[in-house]
């Protein structure tokens, strides 16, 4: 007793040399597994018998508890429940020492080893870490653990980029992730994970049908959850209960377009282990699945241009806005990244009202040039000019000028094209593609009905009722069916001819680049965005291809086309509609054209 005397004179004593009957030491065990495979809970169990012959050869000891952790990582002390509990136990002055096997079952982070030991040294609690033989209380315990903590953090670091070397192999299979909880899908599982698969529940995925097709039709997010819940379509997991979160969750996923996406969230360390949702969607990576799509690809490209318009980009991630009713404020970003305000600049002597598009941070904030000049701060402000409306129409009509040689010749080719798919678009598009959809599920729903009966899953009183109830109901579908075909045989080439008339109106109306003002919808179709400079240059950024889907990237454009309108262009061009521009308000329009890569 020589040596403990010694080192009580010196503060807290390591319970190692406490070796006598009478010198009591109250300890507990610890055990933690990472994952709750079979194989890791079978060494859990050892853990434990073998902490239990260890009280054999320590006479003195009196076991109180038994602290374990099943499944959790070793890199997260705060999420081990039974971790926690040990150190609150701790606090209570329920035991004098905690026996674990090794530094990595204690904790894979180095801080956390530290840390706990020492709010534990101070509660006059010891660890010992049997297979590395450190006593933390002993005079070289800490500096022993601290290296030992090191190399099972190092450890950790390299398992978590074994684990991110493997699912990159994974993702290169296309391997599906998750538990297959999404709505229209069922999932299938394979022999191995990249053999698994989704197969569609055709009455789930009439649903997410009918959300694209209503989005597609102008109705907002919020409108389509309540004709959901109006409608009793049922969510993945909650009933009917809709709301604007959920659609807009479907809308954005490009699964139901047939393609796996990954990267859409990241764990930000492999010490703490949290998962952080990436909102960047440029940095998502889409593999196309080995599972059929629910809806074409080029429908879901078109919802995300469409919902591209309605999204202001912010430094922190996107945000929602109202569409607006003004042509040119649907497409007008300043370079600064705020919209435009539109207001009456003046009205002409003919009474023609003549507008003009002021930035937002202006407005707002003042210029840049006057915080400047008052000594206040410039930065994050801007000096772009406001732009009369004509200008922009000017400017447009240019650009088409030089890259569009024969407007005439491509509604003819628009046209065509579209007499050839009416018939078919006006059929998947109307009640009747509606109720042909219904017919086809309704059939699938038999032939399921027929296998579990095959199968004895399904009683044969209640395959009677449930196949009454579904031949019932597809004899109302096919007699609908039966109305509308009589119908189409009547008055399907009167209503091609009429509806092809109206279209080539309105295209030939869209593609009139004589009119004053350039139509909405070409503006809508042509346009991702105009961006005026301080410097004095517009950027304009167009859509090489209409089905393109993505939110607003300028990384995405190239550099197509740059010239300069003059004073006297602009004279001429004011001249054809009566009227006129002065000299000496006149600054040249250069322009720089950028297309989609």
């Amino acid at each position: 007793m020589g040596d403990l005397t010694m080192k009580m004179l010196h503060g807290n004593v390591s319970n190692k040399y406490r070796t006598l009957q009478n010198d009591k030491v109250r300890v507990c065990f610890y055990g933690r597994v990472s994952t709750q495979h079979e194989a890791q809970m079978n060494a859990l169990e050892n853990q434990m018998q073998w902490y239990e012959s260890i009280l054999s050869d320590h006479p003195n000891w009196e076991k109180i508890n038994v602290y374990v952790d099943r499944g959790i990582t070793g890199t997260q002390a705060k999420k081990r429940q039974g971790f926690m509990s040990m150190i609150e136990d701790a606090s209570k002055g329920m035991f004098d020492l905690i026996c674990t096997r090794e530094v990595s079952r204690f904790a894979r982070n180095t801080l956390d080893s530290l840390n706990y030991t020492r709010e534990l040294k101070k509660m006059g609690v010891e660890v010992f870490f049997y297979n590395d033989n450190i006593w933390s209380c002993e005079n070289d315990g800490e500096l022993r653990l601290t290296i030992m903590s090191a190399m099972s953090q190092e450890e950790s670091r390299h398992i978590s980029d074994r684990v991110l070397a493997g699912q990159s192999i994974s993702r290169q299979k296309g391997v599906l992730y998750g538990n297959g909880n999404i709505l229209g899908y069922r999932l299938v599982r394979g022999k191995t994970s990249s053999e698994n698969t989704y197969e569609i529940v055709e009455e789930d995925a009439e649903t997410i049908r009918m959300i694209y097709d209503f989005y597609l039709e102008g109705m907002g997010v919020k409108a389509i959850a309540a004709k959901m819940q109006e409608l009793h379509r049922e969510t993945a997991r909650s009933g009917c209960k809709w709301d604007a979160t959920k659609i807009l969750r479907i809308l954005d996923n490009k699964t139901y377009a047939g393609y796996i996406g990954y990267h859409k969230s990241h764990t930000t360390s492999y010490l703490d282990h949290t998962r952080v949702a990436v909102k960047d969607r440029s940095r998502y990576e889409y593999v196309k699945g080995n599972f059929p799509p629910i809806i074409p690809e080029e429908t879901w490209n078109r919802v995300q241009r469409l919902k591209g318009k309605k999204v202001t980009p912010l430094e922190q991630g996107l945000s929602g806005k109202k569409r607006s009713d003004d042509r040119w404020i649907r497409v007008l970003v300043c370079e600064c990244g705020r919209t435009f305000h539109k207001y009456k600049w003046r009205v002409n002597q003919s009474g023609e009202e003549c507008c003009g598009y002021t930035c937002w941070n202006q407005i707002n904030n003042r210029k840049k040039s006057y915080r400047i000049a008052n000594g206040l701060d410039g930065s994050g402000y801007c000096d772009v000019t406001s732009i009369c409306e004509w200008k922009l129409d000017f400017m447009l009509k240019s650009i088409l000028h030089r890259i569009w040689s024969n407007p005439k010749e491509t509604v003819k080719v628009l046209i065509g094209s579209i007499a050839d798919d009416y018939v078919q678009e006006q059929e998947s598009s109307t009640e009747q593609g509606r109720l042909k959809r219904e017919h086809d599920r309704l059939k699938c729903r038999m032939e399921r009905l027929l296998d579990m009966r095959l199968d004895n899953k399904i009683e044969e009183s209640q395959f009677t009722v449930k196949q009454s109830q579904i031949q019932e109901r597809m004899a109302e579908v096919e007699e609908k069916l039966k109305i509308y075909a009589q119908q189409d045989t009547k008055e399907s080439t009167e209503d091609v001819s009429g509806t092809i008339a109206r279209v080539t109106e309105v295209l030939e109306n869209a593609c009139d680049l004589n009119r004053k003002k350039i139509d909405d919808k070409l503006i809508d179709t042509l346009v991702e965005r105009v961006t005026p400079t301080e410097a004095g240059i517009y950027r304009w950024y167009l859509n090489s291809d209409i089905q393109e889907a993505a939110v607003f990237a300028e990384k995405d454009y190239i550099l197509y086309d740059t010239f300069r309108l003059s004073f006297e262009e602009a004279k001429a061009y004011r001249k054809q509609y009566g009227n006129f521009i002065r000299k000496n308000q006149w600054k040249d329009l250069n322009i720089e054209v950028y297309i989609r890569k």
